[in-house]
């Protein structure tokens, strides 16, 4: 794959034929040129979680590929799980054991009735209890299990443009094996598959070559050993007001919920990625800096939600978060904008279709600014404005 980086020879000519191009690259010590390819790799792989084994997906293949296009935040020991010892309502519980500062921001999961819901924390201590945005259901009493989910995130304010790492690839097949190095996340794809999420992540790389005589053949792919992640037994959650995002809030957040009857999503995550030139290396950079970033959430409604029907005129800020089941000790995922815009008129339904009226909800990230400690925290995943979470094992 990829693309050799060349330089055009439109030198005068004395008749109708063309110049070899010169290849953009170096000699080496034997006065050879060396070979050089730019290129996008593209993987499509599942959200399987990783399992009660671990704790983190640091050193694991979706940490990783995660890794290349968004920065990370691992629960604290002490949000990884924890039995809540009261609920004071559907945004505020009392801990076991308090989570972290460092956990403001953080996605996470509880069953409740049967069925995965999923919030994120705005603030860790309140007098003692945790808040929580949107809300959970009205069977989020007692005391639930509440399991924090390992998130991925695209840091703002002073944190913009930063990543987690770059990633490199090995690509083995029968006599053949190519090398991709600095590959940074262009793009992030997330569609259902009869129900299963599945993630296609496009990567840009630095440089890329060919080392066909170490060829190792077909390689026996490895799994994690959690869950996959399905559109089934969770909810897609719109909040009831609008959250805290032009200015910052002087509490975190507690938006109640809205459930929408969802059928499919698709979620499209576009990183601009700029690199940081050099001349003193064949590859002409040190790195990418994601420069921007499109975050585009589209859902489909089977049902017309009339609420949120004049958002768009109204200019409507509203939190969206997408759930999916199951969720236990190292099996969960959801999907959340903590801030989100319509990008179309939710009045105008979808009626192409012989069958029933359908509603389609295009948003998009926009600034957010509820999360908060004793001031508004802006480190780590706290006022991020597009998130993604996966379960981590109780160890």
């Amino acid at each position: 794959s990829g693309e050799p980086v060349a330089s055009e020879r439109n030198d005068t000519r004395d008749g109708a034929y063309f110049n070899a191009p010169e290849p953009d690259t170096v000699y080496n010590s034997s006065g050879d040129r060396v070979r050089r390819r730019t290129g996008t790799i593209v993987c499509r792989v599942d959200l399987t979680t990783i399992g009660t084994a671990a704790n983190n997906y640091n050193t694991n293949y979706l940490g990783y590929l995660l890794g290349a296009g968004f920065n990370t935040q691992v629960p604290s020991s002490n949000l990884k799980q924890d039995t809540a010892s009261a609920v004071a309502n559907v945004n505020t519980y009392t801990p076991t054991a308090a989570p972290a500062d460092a956990d403001v921001g953080l996605l996470i999961g509880s069953e409740i009735n049967g069925r995965a819901e999923y919030s994120a924390i705005t603030d860790n201590n309140v007098g003692g209890d945790v808040t929580v945005s949107p809300a959970f259901s009205a069977g989020f009493t007692g005391t639930p299990t509440v399991r924090g989910l390992q998130t991925w995130y695209v840091p703002s304010r002073t944190n913009s443009g930063q990543f987690a790492n770059s990633v490199s690839f090995k690509i083995d097949g029968n006599n053949f094996q190519q090398l991709a190095f600095g590959c940074v996340l262009e793009s992030m794809n997330i569609t259902l598959d009869n129900g299963r999420l599945m993630a296609e992540l496009t990567y840009q790389a630095a440089y890329i070559t060919d080392n066909h005589g170490a060829a190792a053949g077909s390689i026996e792919p490895v799994y994690n050993s959690g869950s996959p992640a399905f559109f089934r037994g969770a909810y897609v959650v719109v909040s009831n007001g609008s959250p805290a995002s032009s200015s910052n809030g002087s509490s975190g957040e507690t938006q109640g919920r809205i459930d929408l009857d969802c059928e499919d999503f698709s979620l499209t995550v576009t990183n601009t990625l700029t690199p940081l030139g050099y001349s003193n290396d064949i590859i002409a950079m040190s790195g990418m800096e994601v420069s921007d970033v499109d975050v585009e959430l589209t859902l489909t409604l089977s049902t017309v939600n009339t609420t949120i029907a004049d958002d768009y005129f109204n200019r409507k800020v509203r939190q969206v978060l997408v759930g999916t089941g199951p969720v236990a000790d190292g099996k969960g995922c959801a999907i959340m904008l903590p801030a989100a815009i319509l990008k179309n008129d939710a009045s105008v339904y979808d009626v192409s279709g012989n069958d029933i009226v359908r509603q389609t909800l295009n948003y998009q990230q926009a600034r957010y600014a509820g999360d908060f400690t004793s001031a508004s925290y802006e480190s780590n995943a706290g006022n991020s404005p597009f998130r993604i979470g996966l379960a981590v094992g109780n160890v």
